[in-house]
């Protein structure tokens, strides 16, 4: 009896610590990672760059109110990605995933990708309710949101999503069920 008790004084240590570092506003859990800048090399208000070249080189970063307005204008869903220079996650995430050829092909083709970061629009990600780096918003061409994923993604899992986003199959079946269905 007595083993259980510690047992479970053991568990509650540590759920309480995974809620407060999890809670924790602008932890800097990445801090001894190099900054890496994913903004688009132009200023914010150019205009994006040329989707069909920006495919095969990098994805066409928008500006958070620009990118809002062009996907309305164009009809295009919103890939909305919240980052930071000093989160470990969010330079993989720039590092193995945004390179991949098939995200950067098809971010630019079917949606309008907007990158925030969160140190420099801290109001921006705390009206978006983000907790944790990086945060991945999926919305509507109209701001409406769909869905968000918190944390790294590899490059085929959030090619599926993104497909799964785009064909609006989230409208008739979770994604699960899109997942099996791709499959046979």
């Amino acid at each position: 009896m007595r083993k259980e008790n510690i047992l479970v004084g053991i568990l509650v240590v540590l759920v309480l610590g995974g809620i407060y570092l999890y809670s924790r506003p602008g932890a800097n859990l990445g801090a001894q990672v190099p900054q890496v800048n994913i903004e688009s090399p132009a200023a914010e208000d150019q205009a994006p760059q040329n989707l069909s070249m920006a495919a095969s080189k990098t994805i066409s970063w928008n500006d958070y109110t620009p990118g809002m307005a062009l996907a309305e204008k164009q009809g295009k869903s919103i890939f909305l990605y919240f980052h930071a220079p000093w989160c470990g996650y969010c330079v993989k995430l720039k590092k193995e995933t945004f390179t991949d050829d098939r995200i950067k092909a098809y971010l630019n083709d079917h949606f309008v990708s907007i990158g925030v970061d969160t140190d420099k629009r801290q109001k921006l990600a705390q009206q978006w309710g983000v907790r944790g780096l990086p945060t991945l918003w999926f919305l509507d061409a109209d701001g409406k949101k769909i869905n968000n994923l918190p944390g790294f993604v590899d490059a085929d899992q959030l090619l599926s999503i993104l497909q799964y986003i785009h064909t609006q199959s989230y409208k008739t079946m979770n994604f699960q069920e899109y997942v099996q269905q791709k499959k046979s």
